[in-house]
C-alpha cells in the first residue's frame, strides 16, 4: 500500500487589528492510495487540507472560521479493454471508490467540526498549537477509517472488484 505522509505544512499567525488575529494553519495529508492492487489499473489519492482563523475575545482566542477541503485525484488507464469483463471491472472499481469517497468526506466533516469546536485558548498562538494537534489527531482517524475499510473489503474484492484474467482482454 502507498506510504502515507505529510505533503505540506504551513502555519502562520497574522495580526489583522488590535483585537483580532487571523490564524492560518494549513495541513495537507495524503490519506489514501489504492495501490494495493497490482499491477495498478487505477490509483486514487485523497488529500485533506484545513485553514483556521482565530479571533481574540474577552474569553480568549477562539476559532472564527474553518475551511476544510478534500481533494481526490483519480488516475486510471486512458483506454480500457472493450470486453464485458473489463467494463464490469471498471464499474465495480468506480463503485468501490465511491464508498471510499464517502468515508473520506465523513473524515473531512469530522475534521471541520473538531477544529471549529476548539475551546477558547489564552492566546491565538495557543489556539494554533491546539488546532494543529486536533488536526493531526483527526487525520490519524481518517487514515485508520479508510485503511480499515480497505482491509475489511479486501481492497474491493469482497464488493465484486475482481480483476479479469489476462486472457479476457
Amino acid at each position: 500500500m502507498k506510504q502515507l505522509g505529510c505533503a505540506l505544512v504551513l502555519l502562520l499567525a497574522m495580526p489583522v487589528s488590535a483585537n483580532e488575529m487571523i490564524l492560518k494553519a494549513r495541513q495537507t495529508v495524503d490519506i489514501y492510495g489504492s495501490s494495493a492492487l497490482e499491477p495498478n489499473l487505477a490509483d486514487v489519492d485523497y488529500q485533506l487540507s484545513w485553514q483556521l482563523s482565530g479571533q481574540q475575545t474577552d474569553t480568549g482566542c477562539q476559532p472564527s472560521h474553518v475551511l476544510v477541503s478534500l481533494t481526490a485525484t483519480v488516475t486510471e488507464p486512458l483506454e480500457w479493454p472493450q470486453t464485458p469483463a473489463w467494463q464490469n471491472y471498471r464499474l465495480a472499481l468506480t463503485g468501490y471508490e465511491r464508498l471510499v469517497r464517502e468515508r473520506a468526506l465523513l473524515s473531512a466533516q469530522w475534521l471541520e467540526e473538531s477544529l471549529f469546536h476548539i475551546a477558547p485558548q489564552t492566546n491565538c498562538q495557543q489556539l494554533q498549537k491546539v488546532a494543529d494537534n486536533v488536526g493531526y489527531h483527526q487525520l490519524t482517524i481518517a487514515r485508520t477509517l479508510l485503511s480499515d475499510f480497505q482491509q475489511q473489503n479486501d481492497y474491493g474484492r469482497h464488493l465484486g472488484l475482481i480483476r479479469p484474467a489476462e486472457g479476457q482482454r
